[in-house]
């Protein structure tokens, strides 16, 4: 028997969330999985490859039971800070487990996830859709104003998560800390209004932007030309390089154009929009 899932990619963070908070955008991953004797992913040419025990699809069958070979369509480019990792996890634990007939608790999914990544932000948003937090194995849905439209600045260059984690200071400060934790509570009451002067008092993450601003210093600037342009909010888009900006409508023409501006031909830029709806 052959499964089938799909989930949407995400950005996750959106400046003072860090590990916390995520958006999922309507970028999929599908994932079609059938039992096998060894976990293997084969490509549109039938070509077949076997994923490393370490890597995050490997990882996300074995989670759930035994060896499967998979199928995997995605939208969603890898290494640029936008849920990829988590989008085919989900995918590919649900897709295991309706190959075995098994049912698929969305909450069960989520906590597998989050546990493999070691954070549940993406996971979240993949699994439920939405705006997302989430927090040690639980996740709640926040309230998005329909007026904020996702823009996305994607870059050509990779940036592994990995090596954005390894940016990251060993300690915060305590005036950080708190300052970061007013960003939080600002933005969350910010993204539920569309509320542009709390969305001014969420700006500049001291927690993972500032010290990955080297990695990526376009992300930086796309992140300013955003807000210059009338974004009412933007930040990186998890560990970069891409950058998010949320705008209303009137602004969306003008915070697309700066960006691809800064961009030039090395990357695009996207209007998406966000995915309601998560794990089917």
């Amino acid at each position: 028997m052959r499964g089938r899932a799909s989930a949407p990619g995400s950005s996750g963070n959106l400046g003072p969330g860090f590990d916390t908070l995520a958006l999922a955008l309507e970028l999929r991953c599908v994932v079609e999985a059938e039992p096998a004797e060894a976990t293997v992913v084969v490509h549109d040419d039938g070509e077949e490859w076997c994923p490393g025990d370490d890597e995050i699809v490997a990882r996300a069958v074995a989670a759930v039971g035994p060896p499967m070979r998979l199928w995997i369509r995605s939208e969603i480019p890898r290494r640029r800070g936008l849920g990829s990792s988590s989008a085919v996890a989900v995918a590919t634990v649900a897709a295991a487990l309706r190959a075995r007939s098994a049912p698929v608790d969305p909450e069960e999914v989520f906590r597998v996830v989050a546990e493999l990544e070691g954070h549940g932000d993406n996971a979240a948003a993949s699994v439920f859709g939405g705006l997302q937090a989430a927090c040690v194995g639980t996740a709640r849905r926040l309230e998005l104003h329909p007026e904020l439209i996702p823009i996305v600045a994607i870059p050509d260059f990779e940036l592994a998560t990995g090596e954005a984690r390894e940016a990251l200071p060993a300690e915060v400060r305590h005036a950080a800390a708190a300052r970061s934790v007013a960003r939080a509570v600002f933005l969350v009451e910010g993204l539920r209004h569309a509320d542009a002067g709390a969305l001014r008092c969420a700006r500049g993450d001291e927690l993972h932007e500032r010290p990955r601003s080297g990695l990526s210093p376009l992300t930086t600037r796309l992140v300013e030309v955003a807000l210059e342009a009338g974004a009412l909010h933007a930040a990186w888009s998890g560990a970069g390089p891409s950058a998010l900006a949320l705008v209303r409508e009137g602004a969306a023409a003008e915070v697309a154009a700066a960006m691809g501006r800064v961009l030039g031909p090395a990357g695009e830029v996207r209007r998406l929009a966000v995915a309601a709806e998560g794990l089917t």
